[in-house]
C-alpha cells in the first residue's frame, strides 16, 4: 500500500508521487520535505484520502464544528426587547391619558371662556343701568343745591328738626339704593366702585353745606317746601325738559344735551355734528330730527347723499325710531328720491341739491334740515367749495329759516386749519369721539364745541344709547372732562 504524506501547508493527504497538493496547490518537493513539514507543524499525520476510501469500517473521528453559542446572548437581547415594549405600551397608555384630561381641560376652558363671556355681558347691561342712575343721582344733587340756595339763610330749631326728619328719611332711601348698587358692583363690576365714591362723596359736601347755613330770617313751612319738591321731583324725574318751554330753541330731546346746550340749539343755526366712524353721529342727527317730528310737532328732511333711505331706516327702528312715529313730519331722501324729483333739471349736483331742497321747503312748510354729509355734497361738486361757496350754502339754509345739522366727518383738528372755514362760518358744532379707557374699553365722547346765542357747557360727556333714548353723563375720568 502506497505511503500518504500530509502537505506542510494545508495538512491535507497527499501520495508521494504527487508534485503539488491537491486541496491548497502548494508544490511538494519530495517524500521527506513533505514528512518534515508535517513533523514541523506539529501535528500527528492524519489519514490520507485513499485511507480514507479503503478503510469504510473504520471509525471516523467526529469534529464538533467550530461556532460560538448564540441562543443564550440572544435570549438576554430578547427580555430586554420584551421590556422596553413593556415601557413603550405604558407610556402610550399614560399620553392616551393625559390626552383626555387635555380634553376635558379644553371643555371646561370652554366653559368658562363662555361664562367670561356672559359676565361681560351682564357687566356691559350693569354699567348701562349705572350710568342712567349715575344721571338720576346727579339730577338729586342739582335739586338738593337748588333748595340751598331757594331756602332762607337760617333755620328755626323747629324747622331745622323737621328737616332733619325729612333728611334721614330721604338718606335712607338713599342709603338703601346706595347698598343695593355697591352689592351689585361688588359681585360683577368691583373697578366702578370708585365712581359710585365720587358721587357719595360730592353728596356729603352738599349735605355739609346745607348744615352750615346761618339762621333764618322769615320762618318758613319746611313740611310744604318739602312736600312741592318731592312733588315736583316726582314730575320730572324720567320725564325729560318739556318741549316748547324756552321761546327761540329747538330741543334735541336729549336731557343733558339739552342742558349742555342752555335750553337747546337757537333757531335758523347751521350747526356742525362732526365724528369718526362709529362715533353714531348719523344716528344722533337723526334721533334729534325724529324726536322733533313726534314730540316737538316740527316738520323736517333728513337728506342722505352717502346711504339709501331703506337701509337709514332699518337701521334707526333697530334703535327703537320707528318710521310710522315720523311719518307724517320727518322726510327721508337719498340720491334715488333726488333723481327721481329733479329728473330733466340743468346745472351741476350743487345746484340742483339747492334748487331741491329750496322747493321742498317752500312746499311742505320744513323747519329742520339733516344734511349727510358734508364731504359728499362736496365731492359731487364739479369745481372744490372755498370759503365763500360754503359761506353761501349755510346762508342760503338760514334764509329758508332752517335749523340745519350739518354731518361731518373731517376731523375737528383739520376743520380748524381748512380753507373753507365750514368750522367758523358755522354757528355751532358738536364734535363726537371714541375715547379709550382700561381694559381695552372704548367710550363715545360728546364735547359743544361752540353754539352762537347759547351760554354753553363746553366740558367733555360720555355718550351712550340705552333705553331707546341718547344718555350723557360725566366721564369716569373727570380729569379729561374738564
Amino acid at each position: 500500500m502506497p505511503r500518504v504524506l500530509e502537505c506542510s501547508r494545508c495538512g491535507a493527504g497527499i501520495s508521494h508521487n504527487d508534485t503539488q497538493c491537491w486541496r491548497c496547490g502548494e508544490p511538494v518537493k519530495g517524500e521527506g520535505g513533505a514528512r518534515l513539514s508535517a513533523l514541523s507543524m506539529g501535528k500527528a499525520p492524519g489519514p490520507g484520502i485513499r485511507d480514507l476510501r479503503t478503510s469504510a469500517n473504520k471509525q471516523v473521528p467526529k469534529i464538533e464544528p467550530a461556532v460560538r453559542p448564540i441562543l443564550e446572548p440572544y435570549n438576554g437581547r430578547e427580555r430586554e426587547l420584551e421590556d422596553r415594549e413593556k415601557d413603550v405600551k405604558e407610556m402610550e397608555a399614560a399620553l392616551e391619558a393625559e390626552s383626555k384630561e387635555m380634553e376635558a381641560a379644553a371643555l371646561e376652558m370652554e366653559k368658562e371662556r363662555q361664562a367670561l363671556k356672559a359676565a361681560r355681558d351682564r357687566i356691559a347691561k350693569r354699567e348701562e343701568e349705572l350710568d342712567a342712575k349715575a344721571i338720576l343721582l346727579e339730577d338729586v344733587l342739582t335739586v338738593s343745591q337748588d333748595i340751598k340756595k331757594e331756602a332762607p339763610a337760617t333755620l328755626s330749631k323747629d324747622d331745622k328738626e323737621v328737616l332733619q326728619t325729612a333728611r334721614t328719611e330721604l338718606g335712607s332711601v338713599l342709603g338703601e339704593e346706595r347698598e343695593r348698587i355697591r352689592r351689585e358692583i361688588e359681585r360683577e363690576m368691583a373697578e366702578q366702585l370708585t365712581r359710585i365714591r365720587q358721587l357719595e362723596a360730592e353728596l356729603r359736601v352738599a349735605r355739609s353745606q346745607m348744615e352750615k347755613a346761618e339762621e333764618p330770617v322769615v320762618p318758613v313751612d319746611i313740611t310744604k317746601v318739602l312736600s312741592e319738591v318731592s312733588a315736583e321731583m316726582r314730575s320730572q324725574i324720567g320725564a325729560g325738559l318739556p318741549p316748547g318751554s324756552e321761546s327761540g330753541t329747538v330741543r334735541t330731546n336729549v336731557e343733558k344735551l339739552d342742558q349742555i346746550l342752555a335750553g337747546g340749539v337757537p333757531e335758523g343755526s347751521v350747526v356742525l355734528v362732526n365724528g369718526p366712524p362709529g362715533s353714531m353721529k348719523t344716528s344722533l342727527t337723526y334721533s334729534i330730527m325724529h324726536n322733533a317730528a313726534v314730540k316737538g310737532s316740527m316738520k323736517g328732511m333728513f337728506l342722505s347723499l352717502e346711504q339709501d333711505s331703506a337701509s337709514l331706516l332699518r337701521q334707526m327702528a333697530r334703535l327703537d325710531m320707528k318710521r310710522d312715529e315720523s311719518l307724517d313730519r320727518l322726510m327721508v331722501v337719498d340720491l334715488v328720491d333726488l333723481r327721481r324729483s329733479m329728473e330733466g333739471q340743468s346745472g351741476d349736483w350743487r345746484s340742483i341739491i339747492a334748487r331741491y331742497i329750496e322747493e321742498t321747503v317752500t312746499k311742505n312748510g320744513l323747519k329742520l334740515l339733516a344734511f349727510d354729509s358734508l364731504e359728499s355734497f362736496t365731492a359731487m361738486s364739479e369745481t372744490e367749495m372755498t370759503r365763500s361757496d360754503i359761506q353761501d350754502l349755510f346762508d342760503q339754509f338760514r334764509s329758508l329759516g332752517l335749523t340745519t345739522f350739518i354731518i361731518s366727518e373731517t376731523p375737528l383738528s383739520k376743520l380748524e386749519s381748512d380753507t373753507r372755514m365750514e368750522l367758523y362760518v358755522a354757528d355751532g358744532a358738536l364734535e363726537l369721539s371714541m375715547k379709550e379707557m382700561g381694559g381695552c374699553h372704548m367710550q363715545r365722547w360728546l364735547r359743544c364745541v361752540k353754539m352762537r346765542g347759547a351760554n354753553i357747557d363746553s366740558r367733555f360727556y360720555c355718550m351712550m344709547y340705552a333705553g331707546g333714548s341718547f344718555i350723557l353723563s360725566v366721564p369716569m375720568n373727570r380729569g379729561c372732562a374738564q
